[in-house]
């Protein structure tokens, strides 16, 4: 029998503004996905995450979340207000049973100590902080909006192999072609509006791509 997805979204549609930006929109997560959503600049594939992430409101369709399934989500901005250091930030995104020591090992390896005071943060380092906090309860599924910004190479790769160790389902959204093509196994395409997927890696889109707009 076939697995059943853990998230899945369906006919979903959005209106920003005048602006139809998803009239047919699908998502189908199952444990352990690696999945590239990929479209072009504008095309709603951070607000197709954030309705993903249970972040905003949508028009029409369908959000299932299987009960008991947990999720992550690293935003392009994330907010650290209210929080004392980066790793009260982190810490506050683990549950019950959650093991503590990855809060600091992830902040370690993101080249961060802890004790940064979020109100001083640069971009970057707010962004470090948030990642380790979407991965620290390694969640079953990690909703990914570009989490190879303000990343060097060394850091990349180090994301790259520690996202690969997961047992997390992933969906990324990432301009590093390598990153995505090395991590996922699916591809949802997201034009005008609304979605068609691909259960080979973001290595093939370009040919499938080509394929579909030819026919």
């Amino acid at each position: 029998m076939a697995a059943a997805p853990i998230l899945a979204l369906q006919s979903i549609r959005l209106t920003l503004g005048s602006t139809l930006l998803l009239e047919d929109a699908e998502l189908s997560v199952l444990p352990g996905d690696k999945i590239a959503l990929v479209g072009r600049n504008g095309s709603g594939k951070s607000t197709l995450l954030k309705i993903a992430a249970g972040e905003i409101a949508w028009d029409a369709g369908k959000r299932f979340v299987q009960p008991g399934v947990t999720m992550r989500y690293l935003p392009q901005e994330p907010d650290l207000t209210g929080f004392a250091t980066t790793l009260a930030f982190v810490e506050n995104g683990l549950a019950e049973g959650d093991v503590h020591y990855r809060a600091q090992y992830l902040l370690n390896a993101l080249g961060l100590t802890g004790a940064e005071d979020p109100a001083t943060l640069s971009g970057g380092e707010a962004r470090r902080a948030a990642l380790a906090r979407a991965m620290a309860p390694e969640p079953d599924i990690l909703l990914l909006d570009e989490p190879t910004n303000h990343l060097d190479l060394p850091a990349i790769e180090w994301l790259e192999s520690e996202l690969q160790a997961l047992r997390s389902a992933l969906v990324i959204i990432s301009h590093d072609r390598r990153f995505l093509s090395d991590l996922t196994h699916a591809t949802v395409w997201l034009d005008r509006g609304a979605t068609r997927r691909l259960d080979k890696g973001f290595s093939a889109f370009e040919a499938w791509r080509d394929e579909v707009l030819e026919q």
